[in-house]
């Protein structure tokens, strides 16, 4: 019996070690993040405004992309954030340790084309070490804007525990 148990207790061990390894990777570790953000195809949809972006995971850091643009993918010349469009953006962050799953998404208002029909926000994070890729999307479906209903310049979507499949 006294076998038994000091094997069930190391097991019990090594999964821990296992498990604060793999947090402490993510806590320290950068990964790569792949954004997708999908503008819807109705009129005046698009916008030339600053467009910034918070993610974070239940725990752990917070991804904080200030100016989206920047980490843009598209070929040279693109117009981001335009009607229809499903602008691509790439970055380095530090490594989540478990789904995105709350977003922040904030428009500045500038430009010519302040109010900006957001469909949806997709983000990954890349496997890193022993952490799995991981990918969480949200519904926008709102206007970014200040002449439009909600009547305001950031979209807040909380989803904690609920993954969604890309389209």
């Amino acid at each position: 019996m006294k076998l038994t148990m000091n094997k069930l207790s190391l097991a019990l061990a090594s999964y821990l070690i296992l498990f604060l390894a793999a947090a402490a990777t993510a806590a320290t570790t950068r990964c790569t993040f792949e954004i997708v953000v999908k503008t819807d195809g109705r009129r005046n949809a698009g916008t030339d405004a600053r467009v910034s972006l918070q993610v974070r995971a239940a725990r752990g850091p917070t991804l904080t992309v200030a100016n989206l643009e920047s980490w843009g993918q598209m070929a040279a010349g693109h117009d981001y954030f335009e009607k229809g469009n499903l602008d691509r953006f790439r970055g380095a962050g530090d490594c989540m340790p478990s789904e995105p799953c709350n977003m922040v998404l904030t428009s500045d208002g500038s430009g010519n084309k302040p109010g900006w029909y957001v469909s949806y926000v997709m983000v990954t994070q890349l496997g890193q070490g022993r952490l799995p890729s991981m990918t969480h999307r949200w519904a926008v479906d709102q206007w970014l804007a200040i002449d439009e209903a909600p009547h305001m310049l950031t979209a807040e979507r909380r989803g904690c525990g609920i993954g969604a499949a890309a389209p």
